[in-house]
């Protein structure tokens, strides 16, 4: 069984090698590779939280929305050096946790290419044009990038084990890391905290999030066998 699939994390993405010739057309759509590890954009900062389905920080604590197949999700976004263009070199790990049993799924997102070579590429033509799926995803590149310098990727399995047509787009909101996940034409946003513990930091963790459900009791001994 293909535990994409199993896990409702979308079908792998169409492989479509004429799509090359297609890509020259989205050359003017290349995300924004400008520093973002250490430098906020200073536009966000007139940006309608509501245009963006943003609202102002609540000390109440909120449910997140998250897909029915998912129990949880852990997001973890790295900074690692430079690339040759000078651009930050980052990556986001996404952890889902699936509602059925409870294992976690390791996906990844590196945030380091254009539009048409991290999103667009492998896409059929047709879907690309025509999906509501794919439809969606473009239109909210274009909201963002209003405002904010973006990195955009989609998510697959770690170790290049696999694509999926979810999208992770990363930008920054004033002084937060702000991840939105698409699925399935379904945008889910979460926001993520810088603080990290020293351990993480050695690893180059810049910010990271948990949302999703978590244990609701006690593990008694008895069931433990202790």
């Amino acid at each position: 069984m293909n535990i994409l699939e199993d896990l409702g994390l979308e079908k792998s993405a169409n492989i479509n090698i004429t799509n090359n010739n297609n890509n020259n057309n989205d050359t003017n759509n290349k995300i924004t590779t400008t520093t973002l590890c250490h430098k906020s954009n200073a536009r966000s900062k007139t940006t309608s939280s509501r245009s963006l389905g943003r609202e102002s920080k609540s000390k109440e604590k909120v449910t997140l929305k998250l897909p029915q197949m998912w129990r949880g999700v852990k997001l973890d976004l790295f900074c690692n050096g430079k690339n040759k263009d000078g651009s930050d070199m980052m990556k986001l790990n996404v952890g889902v946790i699936r509602h059925d049993n409870g294992e976690i799924v390791p996906l990844q997102a590196s945030l380091n290419s254009s539009w048409d070579s991290g999103v667009r590429r492998s896409v059929d033509t047709r879907e690309w044009r025509e999906s509501n799926h794919w439809i969606k995803m473009k239109m909210h590149k274009r909201e963002l990038e209003y405002v904010y310098n973006i990195r955009a990727s989609k998510i697959g399995l770690k170790q290049k084990k696999g694509g999926t047509e979810m999208v992770a787009f990363v930008y920054k909101h004033q002084d937060t890391w702000c991840v939105d996940i698409g699925r399935d034409g379904v945008i889910y946003n979460f926001e993520l905290t810088d603080e990290v513990n020293e351990k993480q930091s050695t690893g180059n963790m810049i910010a990271t999030a948990y949302a999703g459900a978590r244990a609701t009791r006690l593990i008694k001994p008895q069931e433990l066998g202790i």
